[in-house]
């Protein structure tokens, strides 16, 4: 098949991001702003319904629309880039066939590629990062890199965690009030927002968790707003999970769309706190 024949995969659309910037463009925004957004997402399985790079393409539409918000709020910044790349820790969540296409980094090489990618853009003007997560177990490491980089380099970044900030959020807009989780209602409808092409639920059914049979107060993990970190197979996930977890088949655009919108507001108001 000739390229002239190949079909539309996704578009991206927004403001011009930094990857679609010539130097003498970003040389010149720059001079408004030194600011960047980034944000990391993994290459994941997430069952049928969405594509292995589910949280990379999230990962740009969220940073654009943070961009947006604090545009309303009238400070100007670069949108920066996603990373694609998150770190192996969800095989204690999920296990067998559902981490079949993960494409993982070590923390260690996380943390360094991190530095990396936050250095070059500091090397050339940029003095205040929005970090933001697209991939809730990158959290600890992005954590640990924005800290070292802070006490050796005087680096100013946010790392904005907006999972556990939308907990009471989410059953206000989706149609199944129960928490969705990985691949669940809400991100399949921001991923439809992102890359409609890529998203197929057709005949998708909701998947739920075995109730959890040992309840405890602030139990859970703790990048979706528990205090704990579990490093040991979770046994809720040792059933037969479709890949998912939630009612992705029920997703919408406009569910998808709200959801962006507060999750930007949020981090434009945390880095309008500690970084503006």
């Amino acid at each position: 098949m000739s390229i002239r024949e190949w079909e539309t995969l996704y578009e991206v659309k927004g403001p011009k991001g930094l990857l679609e910037m010539t130097s003498a463009g970003l040389k010149e925004a720059m001079k408004e702003s030194d600011t960047v957004i980034l944000s990391f997402g993994a290459i994941e399985n997430h069952g049928v319904p969405l594509p292995l790079g589910t949280d990379y393409f999230q990962a740009n539409t969220l940073i654009r629309c943070v961009h947006e918000a604090l545009l309303e709020m009238g400070h100007k910044t670069i949108p920066g880039f996603a990373v694609p790349f998150g770190t192996d820790t969800n095989h204690f969540e999920r296990q067998g066939d559902n981490l079949f296409g993960n494409v993982c980094l070590s923390e260690r090489t996380f943390i360094d590629m991190a530095e990396d990618l936050i250095l070059s853009l500091h090397n050339s003007g940029f003095q205040r990062f929005i970090l933001c997560l697209n991939h809730s177990e990158n959290q600890a490491a992005l954590n640990v890199a924005a800290k070292d980089l802070a006490n050796r380099f005087g680096i100013r970044s946010v790392v904005a965690d907006w999972v556990a900030p939308h907990n009471d959020f989410w059953p206000k807009v989706l149609k199944n009030a129960e928490h969705q989780g990985h691949g669940g209602e809400d991100e399949a409808a921001c991923t439809r927002v992102a890359v409609p092409r890529l998203v197929h639920l057709d005949g998708v059914e909701g998947y739920y968790p075995p109730e959890d049979p040992k309840p405890v107060h602030m139990g859970g993990l703790y990048y979706y707003g528990g205090s704990v970190g579990v490093f040991t197979p979770v046994k809720a996930y040792e059933d037969h999970s479709p890949g998912y977890t939630g009612d992705p088949g029920d997703a919408t655009v406009e569910e998808g769309i709200l959801c962006y919108e507060a999750y930007a507001k949020w981090i434009a108001q945390v880095a309008d706190k500690y970084l503006f």
